[in-house]
């Protein structure tokens, strides 16, 4: 068995006034302090949320934190819980998936679903309504991109 640590990327009440970047700074160092701290406990992966549009939600994009957790840990995994396809251009979350997946030395644990916010599809002006065919077309052109016969395996990068 194994066992995983979400840190919480929620940072004070609902609808709280947009932080400060300073705010934002140190919110996400102590999101990396805290997947330093799980590596160190013997937590076997760290994983991150994708929530979107709200101000209490001060790092969103589950992405970005993963890949400078990648530089500060060396064994636990690195996940999201859950990422949203839909929300993405596929290749673009290839790449960017591939990449953290090569800086992490092959540590990344990518979970998915198609989501069902609102307000996440509203802010990327994506249509809810389509939520069902943009995840299987992303999770196809993801696959694609990542076997050994798609065009972006044979890149330097992915």
């Amino acid at each position: 068995m194994k066992i995983g640590y979400m840190p919480d990327t929620h940072s004070g009440a609902y609808d709280q006034p947009p932080p400060s970047r300073g705010t934002v700074a140190d919110f996400a160092e102590q999101l990396l302090e805290e997947g330093e701290q799980a590596e160190r406990s013997g937590f076997d992966g760290v994983f991150f949320p994708e929530r979107h549009a709200r101000t209490e939600c001060l790092f969103p994009p589950p992405l970005i934190i993963m890949a400078a957790l990648a530089a500060r840990t060396r064994r636990v995994d690195l996940g999201t819980m859950v990422l949203q396809p839909p929300l993405y251009n596929p290749m673009h979350l290839a790449e960017d998936v591939a990449m953290i997946d090569n800086l992490s030395r092959g540590r990344v644990r990518l979970g998915v679903g198609m989501g069902y916010h609102p307000d996440y599809f509203n802010l990327f002006g994506e249509p809810l309504k389509q939520r069902f065919s943009r995840f299987e077309e992303a999770i196809e052109i993801l696959r694609g991109a990542w076997s050994s016969t798609g065009k972006a395996a044979r890149s330097a990068y992915c």
